[in-house]
């Protein structure tokens, strides 16, 4: 999905509607590894052109097939969020009237490519932590070795307010050492 900016300029008055099925396999693998396989991506959308900037309006759905972060069995991750970016062409390097929140991307050639964008978005949407359903729901059968185990967050928090309700028993006998009530 690549335009040059003369093409773009058609599109000044209506946006441009996006709509097409994209296969990124070999390029989300070769970008990271670990990614097993990748459904094609159907995206839908709008670019639309004001006086110096253009603004793309993203929709994609898709599965990505990733290993678990805990047993490294395949697990299917669907896709399904949007994105908007905002483009200003090289020459017009001056920034839009737009949010603090806004990143504006400068267009080093006459040229919008939206696969790259699109690649860079599935990227950045793949979850730190990718569970099988049966890891979801099982936290019983995580992962221990000899003198370690692998424990969820909430038996961690627990674990470390057992530990500060224990009083160690070296300063057991100075429990009473400065009770507020002996003045001497």
């Amino acid at each position: 999905m690549k335009w040059s900016l003369l093409e773009l300029e058609k599109y000044r008055q209506e946006p441009l509607p996006l709509a097409d099925t994209l296969d990124l396999k070999a390029t989300l693998i070769e970008r990271d590894p670990q990614i097993i396989d990748v459904s094609p991506i159907q995206v839908s959308g709008l670019i639309s052109l004001d006086q110096e900037t253009i603004t793309t309006y993203v929709k994609m759905k898709g599965t990505l097939t990733l290993p678990s972060t805990r047993s490294l069995k395949p697990v299917a991750l669907p896709l399904d969020f949007d994105f908007t970016e905002f483009y200003v062409p090289a020459d017009q390097r001056k920034r839009a009237e737009l949010d603090q929140e806004d990143t504006v991307i400068v267009l080093e050639n006459a040229t919008l490519d939206l696969d790259q964008a699109i690649v860079d978005n599935i990227l950045l949407n793949i979850p730190m932590q990718v569970l099988t359903p049966h890891e979801r729901e099982d936290e019983a059968d995580m992962p221990k070795g000899n003198d370690w185990q692998v424990i969820s967050e909430d038996a961690y928090d627990q674990l470390l307010e057992a530990r500060k309700q224990q009083v160690d028993p070296r300063f057991a006998q100075l429990k009473g050492l400065f009770d507020e009530s002996t003045d001497k």
